[in-house]
């Protein structure tokens, strides 16, 4: 691969203001300022304000001050939970209300769980990866790196793996770099580790084409496939198959072991989004308000729904539901035929995440800027907690960045004001 540099990555408007890391989606999947030397680190919708510091402060990445701590008995390793992207796990975080056991400023994608520590990139003076033990914040070790804009990092066995801009990083559980690959150019996404193999791809950029990859346990390449037009979402790995969309209105399915193609769907529209992969279908919204359903195995079509979708947010599935984000609203979809269930009603949502008795989601606006607990049958509002704005100079943030993360006995939930902790009363 070409060498690689540390110039952040373009991606959308709203993919800038809603992350400043990844929109996965899960992917979500990542921009982190422009290719070309623009600024890094919002998080959220912003607006112009008569702030008098500049350039602004940065902010610095504390730790909560005499933390409540959460019992914290499972993991979530990964943006989408799984290697399906399923935004799934049967946990009982706080369904049906919640305190809020601790929280602090800070700007970061959203966290991963695994073995009682907290993942994230915050994005401070120098962006690092950060551990944190997960019941009570307190931050354990920082990890330093470069590339440019970060998708979230995903965590396999010993291993916490992280894609920039420019380079795939794999450290140690204690942060201590192992390897890094250089990707080329484009925007990162939040890639999958299967029997220590790393699965991505990564999105174009002037010359550079969109490509999907697989990278060794040594960070030797394994192999590389040439995707058409450009990417912003993340894979999703079902069996032995990389499931990725494209600008180009396509859904590819790659075979693990070696790249080759097993098929390319025309979607009829394009699509900045990650596949959610169960039973056997692929769930995947494009930018003409559709939701797609396609077969895993040949890439026919089983229905499509009009929804007014966000576009470049993730899905999550559960028993019978697929949860889309809408524009001003989260739809729950029958899987059998997408047939509408229940419209709740969030401005701007952002990634859902479903526990065994609620699904969880954010709101990235200004006029709602709040986390709510849905009833995953009837979308009614179990709880809901309203973030505040922040002022950053002349900037105004406010709303939830990304997907909220639930494991068994916390939520955890980033946004404009920083890094919170829910747990059951």
């Amino acid at each position: 691969m070409p060498p690689s540099d540390d110039r952040p990555v373009c991606c959308t408007r709203r993919r800038a203001l809603r992350l400043g890391g990844v929109a996965l989606g899960g992917l979500v999947a990542g921009c982190a300022g422009d290719p070309d030397g623009g600024p890094t680190g919002t998080t959220t919708a912003d607006r112009t304000t008569d702030g008098t510091q500049f350039p602004p402060p940065e902010p610095i990445p504390e730790s909560p001050t005499d933390p409540r701590p959460v019992p914290v008995e499972s993991d979530w390793p990964r943006t989408g939970f799984d290697d399906a992207n399923r935004g799934h796990d049967p946990v009982t975080a706080a369904p049906d209300s919640a305190e809020v056991f601790w929280q602090f400023y800070t700007q970061a994608t959203p966290p991963v769980v695994a073995d009682g520590t907290l993942y994230a990139v915050e994005h401070a003076r120098d962006r690092a990866l950060v551990a944190r033990d997960a019941a009570t914040g307190r931050r354990e070790w920082t990890a330093s790196f470069t590339g440019g804009g970060f998708g979230p990092p995903v965590v396999a066995a010993d291993r916490v793996v992280l894609q920039t801009y420019s380079t795939l990083w794999a450290f140690d559980r204690e942060g201590t770099p192992l390897w890094q690959y250089d990707l080329g150019r484009g925007s990162p996404g939040s890639p999958v580790v299967r029997d220590g193999v790393v699965y991505g791809c990564t999105g174009s950029y002037r010359d550079w084409p969109a490509t999907a990859f697989a990278v060794d346990p040594d960070g030797e390449e394994r192999w590389t496939v040439e995707l058409d037009g450009d990417l912003r979402g993340s894979p999703a790995v079902a069996g032995e198959t990389l499931y990725v969309a494209t600008e180009a209105g396509a859904l590819r399915a790659l075979a693990l072991a070696d790249g080759s193609e097993r098929f390319s769907a025309d979607l009829g529209s394009p699509t900045r989004a990650t596949p959610t992969v169960a039973d056997g279908v692929v769930y995947v919204t494009d930018e003409d308000d559709s939701v797609h359903a396609r077969d895993a195995d040949d890439g026919s079509a089983v229905w499509t729904a009009s929804v007014d979708t966000a576009g470049d947010e993730g899905l999550a599935v559960a028993g019978e539901s697929l949860f889309v984000p809408a524009r001003e609203a989260v739809v729950a979809l029958a899987v059998d035929d997408g047939s509408a269930r229940w419209r709740a009603s969030v401005e701007d949502p952002v990634t859902p995440a479903v526990g065994a008795d609620a699904v969880y989601v954010g709101a990235g606006g200004f006029e709602d800027r709040s986390v709510y607990a849905l009833d995953p049958e009837t979308g009614e509002v179990r709880w809901s907690h309203r973030t505040e704005e922040t002022q950053v100079s002349d900037q105004v943030l406010a709303g939830v960045v990304g997907p909220p993360t639930p494991v068994e006995g916390a939520v955890y939930v980033v946004a404009a004001d920083g890094f919170y902790a829910f747990g059951a009363p």
